[in-house]
């Protein structure tokens, strides 16, 4: 059921997300891309694991990946992941990602100076604030990977907006203690 929707200009992704997130009304929040989906139980299975987690920023599963045809062509399985490991550019598929709308405000909405990584760069400062909390054996989503899309099209642009985010985190004074620890990993 929707409660509003909107089809306008903006500035890109980030933008157009934050919109949305802007007029969203639950406690718990995400969003979807155009091409991907979410799996049946997708919805009580992340209210479920916030239950259950009172203490996570955001929890998170594994994401089918899609072909062209809407063909699951794998599986992107995570773990038991942490602010570190995010900083390893160990990679979160956005579309099993669901976060307190609590939390979310006390991050900050996307910004909207990425392109590639703005969810990345998201759950890296949600993650300073409260643990994150990988949920076994779910998968509450499936992400197209086809010609047009963007982390297809696009690829080598990701390695940039990586290196800028590095670059971020070594001038941010909360990354130092766990930034000493995994500086080469992260590179």
């Amino acid at each position: 059921r929707l409660a509003w929707w909107v089809s306008e200009k903006d500035s890109g992704q980030a933008e157009a997300v934050n919109k949305g997130m802007q007029r969203a009304s639950g406690e718990i929040v995400s969003w979807l891309n155009s091409d991907d989906l979410y799996l049946p139980g997708a919805l009580s299975g992340a209210a479920a694991a916030c239950q259950a987690h009172p203490q996570a920023g955001l929890v998170f599963s594994d994401v089918e990946s899609l072909d062209a045809e809407g063909r699951r062509i794998n599986i992107m399985r995570f773990g038991d992941w942490g602010l570190r490991d995010l900083m390893r550019f160990r990679i979160i598929s956005e579309p099993g990602v669901f976060m307190r709308r609590s939390m979310l405000e006390k991050a900050g909405r996307l910004d909207c100076s990425y392109h590639y990584l703005l969810d990345h760069h998201l759950w890296l400062r949600m993650a300073l604030l409260a643990p994150i909390q990988y949920v076994h054996g779910a998968c509450w989503a499936a992400a197209r990977f086809h010609p047009g899309a963007k982390n297809v099209a696009q690829a080598a642009a990701f390695g940039a907006e990586a290196y800028r985010i590095l670059e971020w985190m070594e001038a941010t004074p909360d990354f130092q203690p766990q930034l000493r620890s995994v500086r080469r990993q992260a590179r």
